[in-house]
């Protein structure tokens, strides 16, 4: 029993590791289709028309108040308000930038570089997933070196 408590001990870090490259990598890829989804959006502007209270601030965890975002555009002659996302800071009459489907101007997004954050997240991922693997290597090593050590203790 204790021998196997000390290899669950001796593996947990690369355990670990592997488990949160898989994850890293997965939700890269899911990233990297959001991106994929929005990479024929026109950027256009805005104007920002309405500010609703979404969140409110907390002093004690230091963080903002949040709003639920609505903006005014014009593609093609014709006027839309969609609603954008929640932020904080935004005030009516703020210009922003948006993106919007060319197909369907009501459908908008943030623009953003959602590919790189992609990549940036499957990079991190295949760098956990491969110090996961060296650690349970290393482990296993460690393992087998005291096997080797214990056999020559008995046989004296």
């Amino acid at each position: 029993m204790n021998k196997l408590v000390t290899f669950f001990r001796e593996t947990s870090m690369g355990r670990f590791l592997i488990g949160a490259g898989i994850i890293l990598i997965i939700f890269g890829c899911i990233v990297r289709s959001f991106a994929k989804d929005n990479a024929n959006y026109i950027k256009t502007d805005a104007v920002v028309t309405k500010t609703e209270l979404f969140e409110e601030a907390d002093e004690k965890n230091n963080t903002e108040a949040l709003y639920t975002v609505d903006v005014k555009y014009i593609v093609d002659g014709t006027e839309y308000e969609e609603e954008y996302g929640v932020f904080s800071g935004y005030k009516v009459g703020d210009q922003v930038t948006i993106s919007y489907d060319p197909k369907n101007p009501a459908e908008i997004a943030q623009p953003g570089n959602n590919k790189l954050e992609g990549y940036l997240f499957i990079l991190a991922g295949v760098a956990a997933l491969a110090a996961g693997i060296v650690s349970l290597a290393r482990a296993a090593q460690k393992h087998k070196a005291l096997k080797e050590q214990e056999k020559e203790w008995t046989n004296g």
